[in-house]
């Protein structure tokens, strides 16, 4: 970049004049937050106030309010237009603020004569003066999707929509109340109220604001800088650039280097996933169990997802941009049915009620395996009894290592590149089996029997575990197939209770003292499920009048019902011992 054009300026500099800064519509939307707005006040509070208040004049006073980095771009032949790179956070918040000063100060133009004339001099570093058919050039800060408008509205006083070829776009990206905008207009507007109370200090914070921040001036030159590494290395203060920001600038770039408009890609391909997905954080877990696939080990977190597509992908073409971002909206359909399998069931039953089963392991490492799986389908190279089968056998190693406690660090290697090592093989189940014994993780039927029996099936943090458990073994038990409403029963029911009174404590006997007593409370032989009401009124009643009030609804409870006294440990343990036969039934093996 030219040295020698790198300078300090004022954001009266900024803003004078028919300028436009774009924000690029692949960035972060406005993101500070109560956090940063609060230190931007307290600054100039601290900082430059104190200094007028002891007789500085504004011109006398310089607050370093971080770097700007632009490039110039040809745009609209009426302004000057830059594409901002970095600084976005802070020429958004000073623009936005000195149109909610403007707007505070009209309020008041009944009180004072100043008041109308210094906000026809704010005027003029709000709004460009231009005869235009697109309200939206009227902006000297263009902001990304989802904030033109509320920004719109916020400078320039009106809820009734902009003349703009873009507000059919900005009305659907546009959530009313969710937006940072929003945020900072409600934030600003009680700022403004008790700290600013009257004309005198509003216009001196408009000129604080507009003389007194400094900012350092970087412009990039088109086609000699990189403007990807710059914005990669350099970050708004105290909100690092997300490992999808990154992402999207990079796949996008060659896009617009080729001068092809991206406008409805980014909302197909980019913008849908992430609304599909229900957020950000969402959509970076998808890119990293999507990167993840095939590999030898897990993608890492954060921006080590970034790091590991560019790595991987190191010279985009247009083609090949284009190519990524379809492939990646093509997998969000597959990963919502993995993430929400009853709201985004898969067509087969079979598949939907097999991903309900995993999900409620909350073995989330296996999902790069089971997302290849399901795109392995999807692109008819998988049928649909074999990904059922797959599946099937993915479901029983997952239940059976949570079941018995087993450690899940050989996952983020195993699964990532599991499907490849199968796929081709003339008996995939077979080579299923083989990989889990070579990764060390297949688990015996006596070591899951032994689990079942002995460690515990009710889990406080685990509680969708505990009913898969519980409402699968009931089904086992249930007569001719005929199930019932399992969300009538949501509630898992202790019979000996997990809190002994003394009237239990005396009917255990010696078992009250035994050193097993707190771990058998929680085995699968001391739980059934029951319905809300059943289960509060059972507590810790005795165990006759507990069974009466229990429901015949499921078999599990049934059992208990026609058990006869005592229930002690050794009921306890009998059951489970019952219980365990069931369960390797359940979750066996194919041969």
């Amino acid at each position: 970049m030219p040295t020698d054009q790198v300078k300090n300026r004022s954001f009266k500099e900024l803003l004078t004049g028919t300028v436009r800064f774009k924000i690029p519509f692949f960035q972060r939307g406005y993101a500070w937050e109560k956090k940063q707005w609060e230190q931007l006040f307290l600054d100039l509070q601290e900082q430059v106030i104190t200094e007028l208040d002891a007789g500085s004049s504004p011109l006398e006073i310089q607050h370093f309010f971080g770097p700007v980095v632009v490039m110039e771009e040809a745009g609209v032949p009426e302004l000057k237009e830059f594409l901002v790179i970095d600084g976005q956070q802070r020429i958004t918040t000073v623009y936005l603020l000195l149109g909610i000063i403007r707007e505070h100060l009209l309020t008041k133009k009944h009180l004072s004569v100043d008041a109308t004339d210094y906000s026809k001099k704010l005027m003029k570093f709000i709004s460009n003066d231009i005869e235009t058919g697109d309200d939206y050039l009227h902006l000297k800060v263009f902001s990304s999707k989802g904030d033109r408008l509320p920004s719109y509205r916020v400078l320039f006083g009106t809820e009734t929509n902009p003349k703009t070829p873009l507000l059919q776009t900005d009305l659907q990206a546009f959530v009313p109340g969710a937006s940072k905008v929003e945020g900072f207009k409600k934030y600003a507007d009680k700022k403004l109220k008790n700290d600013f109370p009257d004309v005198p200090s509003l216009w001196r914070l408009a000129q604080v604001l507009l003389q007194c921040l400094t900012i350092v001036w970087i412009p990039l030159s088109q086609g000699k800088d990189d403007s990807q590494a710059i914005f990669e290395s350099l970050n708004d203060k105290g909100m690092p650039l997300t490992a999808s920001e990154l992402l999207c600038n990079y796949l996008f770039r060659p896009i617009l280097d080729a001068k092809e408009s991206p406008d409805q890609m980014h909302d197909d391909w980019w913008l849908s996933s992430i609304r599909l997905l229900g957020d950000n954080d969402n959509f970076e877990e998808y890119l990293r169990n999507l990167f993840s696939i095939g590999e030898s080990k897990m993608v890492g977190k954060n921006r080590k997802v970034y790091v590991h597509f560019k790595t991987k992908h190191k010279m985009l073409s247009v083609a090949s941009a284009k190519g990524q971002l379809a492939g990646i909206r093509a997998g969000v359909d597959q990963y919502r049915m993995i993430l929400d399998p009853i709201g985004a069931p898969h067509e087969d039953e079979g598949i939907t009620k097999l991903l309900i089963s995993i999900s409620q392991t909350r073995m989330e490492s296996s999902t790069p395996f089971v997302l290849s799986v399901l795109q392995a389908h999807a692109a008819n190279t998988l049928s649909v009894e074999k990904a059922r089968a797959i599946l099937s056998e993915t479901t029983v190693l997952l239940v059976r290592r949570k079941m018995a406690e087993l450690s899940t660090t050989a996952y983020d290697v195993m699964f990532p590149q599991l499907l490849s090592k199968v796929i081709n093989e003339p008996n995939q189940i077979l080579a299923l089996h083989e990989q889990f014994r070579k990764h060390g993780v297949w688990v015996s039927d006596q070591e899951f029997s032994a689990a079942v029996e002995t460690k515990s099936a009710y889990r406080t943090r685990d509680l969708p575990f505990a009913r898969l458990l519980l409402i699968e073994l009931d089904k086992a038990f249930q007569a001719f197939g005929q199930f019932p409403d399992y969300s009538t029963v949501p509630t898992i029911e202790h019979v000996l209770p997990q809190e002994l009174n003394g009237d239990w404590l005396a009917y255990l006997g010696a078992d009250a003292s035994d050193e097993h007593l707190p771990q058998l409370i929680h085995t699968i032989g001391n739980l059934c499920l029951l319905s809300q009401p059943a289960n509060s009124s059972a507590g810790q009643n005795p165990f006759t009048t507990k069974i009466a009030g229990y429901s015949e609804v499921t078999a599990l409870a049934r059992q208990i019902k026609n058990h006869p006294e005592p229930w002690d440990l050794a009921a306890i343990r009998s059951r489970s011992k019952n219980l365990a036969k069931a369960a390797v039934e359940r979750w066996a093996w194919r041969n």
